[in-house]
C-alpha cells in the first residue's frame, strides 16, 4: 500500500498545474479515477497494476522518464507504464499504430489498466464533442482485447466496459445539440 500512496503523491506532483480539457478539473483526478475504477469497479488488487495506473500518463504528459519510474517504483511498474504510453516521438499515425501493436501483446494486467482508462474517459466525455472518437477507440480496443483476456477479473472488466460503451452510445447527443462539458483524456 505504501508504494501506491507514494505513486499517488508522485503523480499529483508531476501533473501539478495540468487540467483536463475543461480547464477546471485537475488532471490528477483522471489518474486517480482510473486507479479507483481498477480497484473498486474491476476488482484489481495487484499493487504494481494500481501503481502503474496512477503513473500511466507521467511519461506522455510530464518530464518524467522511464529510469525515474523504474528507480522509484520498480522495473515491472515502469514497463507497464511504457506499455500504457503513446510514443510522442513518432508521427501521430505511426504513434497510434505503435500503441495499438504494443497493447495487443501487453500482459493482461496492462490491458485491464487500459480498460479502466477507457472506462474513465467514456464516463467523463458523455457530453463532450470527443465522445464519438473515444467511443470508436474503445470499441476497437475492446474487440482486440476480447481474445487476450483469460482471468475472471479481465473478462468481467471487459464486460463492464462493453456495457458502459453501449450505455454511452445510447445517450449520444442529438445532431446539433450543444455539449455541456469538454473533458480531456
Amino acid at each position: 500500500m505504501q508504494t501506491i500512496l507514494r505513486a499517488a503523491s508522485f503523480a499529483a506532483r508531476k501533473h501539478r498545474g495540468q487540467t483536463r480539457a475543461d480547464n477546471l478539473t485537475p488532471y490528477f483526478s483522471h489518474v486517480a479515477r482510473v486507479t479507483l475504477i481498477l480497484s473498486h469497479v474491476f476488482g484489481v488488487e495487484d499493487e504494481d497494476t494500481l501503481t502503474a495506473a496512477l503513473l500511466h500518463d507521467t511519461l506522455e504528459d510530464t518530464a518524467t522518464d522511464y529510469d525515474e519510474i523504474a528507480a522509484l517504483f520498480g522495473e515491472r511498474v515502469a514497463a507497464y507504464v511504457v506499455l500504457l504510453t503513446k510514443n510522442v516521438m513518432l508521427p501521430k499515425r505511426e504513434r497510434e499504430e505503435d500503441y495499438a501493436e504494443r497493447l495487443s501483446t501487453a500482459p493482461e494486467a496492462v490491458i485491464i489498466a487500459k480498460m479502466a482508462d477507457l472506462y474513465d474517459n467514456l464516463s467523463d466525455r458523455v457530453h463532450s464533442p470527443k465522445l464519438p472518437k473515444t467511443s470508436a477507440t474503445a470499441g476497437k480496443l475492446l474487440k482486440m482485447f476480447s481474445t487476450r483476456l483469460r482471468s475472471k477479473i479481465g473478462l468481467a472488466a471487459h464486460a463492464k466496459l462493453s456495457l458502459l460503451l453501449a450505455e454511452v452510445k445510447a445517450l449520444r447527443l442529438p445532431e446539433g445539440a450543444a455539449p455541456t462539458t469538454d473533458a480531456e483524456e
